[in-house]
């Protein structure tokens, strides 16, 4: 029987160890990289703000070709004609609804305008656009389920509930609202039900801030990092990147100078910088430079604050614990977050009154 020719050695594990760990490290920074690039809402006050900002009014209600896209804002739905219809849809933009805001960069002016012209006339003659109260309020119940279903929206409804609920309850057992819960002494007593839910529900609370204020910490402080970037490094084209990088995170509320405009994309930045067409046809003026500041540092602040509120909750127990201690940054972490919020709703509803909808959807139509 003839003998089989000896194999080769087989290579060495130590020869491919670098090579792994290359790999590893490149996968590592790759993902990393993903991570701090991409850019979440920077706070629940904040998303809730500019959701409620690009929140669709009462006309457009009326008009009822409501969407909205993945961070809950409001984009219109554009009649177009269906695939079939080749007679029109030669002379119809092809406008993908998977498409982002760099779509709506790409369209040309001339020909978007008659489309919205046509849709809305089209709008005011279509006998399924709502026109009572009643109709208009089904509409809205509608709009809000689609609200629900994009990422944005149902976490923004799900955290909210929370907070409101177990806020609720706080300040009903602050007041003895729940009389069962009131003994020995009154409910004063620290046995007292009511004592042990006050603190029960305090701890939910907390950790339901900690949730937004740690986990959205490391998106916090690269903002404040590019914000750092551009004031100090003012007139270099890094400080130019970084207030881009800035714009595009902040696009729901902020809008650049002309002067940090750009006329093509670059690799890194958000292509809605580019000097691009809006659904109106108008652009909003520039946002006062002085209003990132003041978001940027809100939220780092209320990061901060939230560091305090957890010490007095962990550290001490609901016996030992000062009263002044929690309520103190308790406030200062809500009244933070809260003016971002509303730094973000007054400037994200002045662009929303201005530039319209913030993406352009398709939606099939007859075409008469």
């Amino acid at each position: 029987m003839a003998q089989s020719s000896p194999q080769p050695d087989a290579l060495p594990r130590r020869t491919s160890l670098p090579l792994q760990i290359n790999r590893l490290r490149a996968a590592s920074v790759s993902t990393t990289n993903k991570i701090l690039n991409y850019d979440p809402q920077p706070g629940m006050w904040a998303a809730t703000g500019t959701a409620i900002a690009h929140a669709p009014n009462l006309r457009d209600l009326r008009e009822n070709n409501i969407d909205f896209d993945v961070d809950g804002h409001l984009a219109k739905r554009l009649a177009l004609p269906k695939s079939g219809d080749n007679k029109r849809a030669s002379t119809v933009p092809n406008i993908s609804p998977t498409q982002s805001q760099t779509t709506e960069s790409n369209v040309d002016k001339n020909s978007l305008e008659p489309m919205i012209k046509s849709t809305s006339s089209s709008d005011q003659t279509d006998p399924e656009t709502p026109k009572t109260w009643k109709q208009t309020i089904v509409t809205g119940l509608a709009a809000f389920w689609r609200f629900f279903k994009t990422p944005t929206g149902f976490l923004i409804t799900l955290y909210g509930l929370n907070v409101v609920a177990w806020g609720a309850m706080l300040f009903f057992l602050i007041l003895k609202a729940a009389p069962a819960m009131n003994h020995p002494d009154g409910g004063d007593a620290n046995s007292s039900p009511r004592k042990i839910w006050i603190e029960i529900d305090s701890q939910i609370l907390n950790a339901l801030f900690c949730l937004t204020a740690w986990g959205l910490a490391p998106w916090r402080f690269r903002d404040l990092w590019w914000l750092c970037v551009w004031r100090f490094g003012r007139n270099t084209e890094r400080s130019s990147r970084a207030i881009r990088r800035l714009a595009a995170r902040n696009v729901s509320w902020f809008r650049l100078q002309e002067g940090d405009l750009l006329e093509q994309g670059e690799e890194g930045v958000n292509p809605v910088l580019i000097r691009r067409k809006t659904f109106s046809g108008e652009s909003a003026p520039p946002t006062a430079a002085w209003k990132m500041d003041f978001v940027v540092w809100m939220m780092v602040l209320n990061t901060l604050f939230q560091v305090g509120m957890a010490y007095m909750m962990w550290r001490y127990n609901r016996i030992d614990r000062p009263t002044w201690g929690a309520g103190l940054f308790i406030g200062l972490g809500c009244g933070v977050g809260m003016f971002s919020g509303l730094m973000c709703w007054w400037e994200g509803r002045k662009i929303k009154e201005i530039e319209g909808p913030k993406l352009v959807k398709e939606k099939d139509a007859e075409v008469v």
